[in-house]
């Protein structure tokens, strides 16, 4: 599980730094919590996971017409999707240290009130409001 997770913190391809910086937020994780890291990360991909996406496809016939339709991902994109949610809550935010946002975070999301859960939300009401090309794919 901690591959994928370094692999979405990459800066600039240097995995030497977000080995680092993963290395110190489960080192801070576990003298805040003393829980085993692995469950909570599960639980937090878990929670973060969105089953549903919105893709937008050009008309031929109509110019500058743009049809956005949403789909049931497949099972492979989920945990990728997931982390990437996860983790781009963290790197927005430039008041403290990355390896400290990730543990906030990572406990906001096993909490089920943390950024990332708050823009599936709302990924979700834009795919029901787009519902109505739903005969593009099954929905």
């Amino acid at each position: 599980m901690d591959k994928p997770i370094i692999r979405q913190l990459l800066i600039d391809g240097k995995t030497a730094i977000s080995e680092k910086i993963w290395l110190k937020s489960l080192k801070l994780f576990y003298k805040l919590y003393a829980k085993n890291h692995i469950k909570v990360i599960t639980r937090a991909v878990i929670n973060t996971t969105p089953l549903i996406k919105v893709k937008q496809l050009k008309q031929k016939r109509k110019r500058s017409q743009l049809r956005e339709f949403p789909y049931i991902m497949n099972e492979k994109n989920w945990i990728s999707l997931a982390l990437k949610l996860f983790l781009s809550k963290t790197k927005k935010e430039k008041e403290i240290k990355m390896y400290q946002k990730l543990v906030t975070e990572l406990v906001n999301v096993t909490k089920k009130s943390g950024g990332s859960i708050i823009k599936r939300k709302s990924l979700y009401e834009y795919a029901f409001l787009k519902k109505k090309y739903f005969f593009y794919r099954w929905f």
